[in-house]
């Protein structure tokens, strides 16, 4: 959903991918690895309003792509390895709450669990169509999900101590997280069914 206005938040970044043209897309893609990391760690040590600094710098991963295609150095390496960092990305930012003990594990686990299993629909579809076909199909994306984890660690910073049925403002952002996420993965099924013989 929130893909379509990736053209958007590219743009502030373009003057910084101008600069790095000369830097290899795949030494920017490997830095990315460090903010989730500092994220955990900032998080684990409830210093929630550094972590929430730091979690906007996870639009490095936007830099790494506009310096190939600025540079010309698009390689399918390249994108391997984006999405490999990625995938560390998401688990490393969604564990920390589990870590923290901000958020049960009953919760995160299968949190870890559909967000990997919505990357994964996506790319043994197009796959299996042999990229002639794109499945970034459903209601909710990486991007989706990064903005909803950014507003339910501000909402939970704000305010601690609020419940409800018992559950933290963050373990509820989470729930409604797996329930988006049960619907994108029911969504690419559907999908897959209809453009896959």
């Amino acid at each position: 959903m929130l893909t379509v206005f990736k053209p958007v938040a590219e743009k502030p970044l373009k003057p910084i991918a101008n600069l790095l043209k000369s830097v290899n897309p795949n030494v920017i893609s490997l830095l990315g690895l460090l903010f989730p990391v500092i994220f955990f760690l900032c998080i684990l040590n409830k210093l929630y309003v550094l972590g929430l600094f730091v979690f906007i710098f996870n639009l490095v991963d936007l830099l790494d792509g506009m310096v190939a295609r600025m540079s010309g150095k698009v390689t399918a390496f390249g994108g391997f390895l984006d999405s490999t960092i990625d995938r560390f990305a998401d688990f490393t930012v969604i564990a920390a709450f589990g870590f923290a003990y901000i958020v049960h594990w009953d919760i995160i686990a299968p949190l870890i669990l559909l967000t990997y299993l919505i990357s994964y629909m996506r790319s043994r579809t197009e796959l299996a169509a042999k990229g002639k076909l794109s499945a970034s199909v459903g209601i909710i994306e990486r991007t989706e999900r990064l903005v909803l984890i950014f507003v339910g660690l501000l909402v939970y910073t704000i305010f601690p101590k609020t419940s409800v049925m018992g559950q933290n403002l963050m373990a509820i952002m989470c729930l409604a997280l797996i329930v988006l996420s049960v619907i994108t993965v029911a969504q690419r099924v559907v999908f897959a069914y209809q453009k896959l013989d």
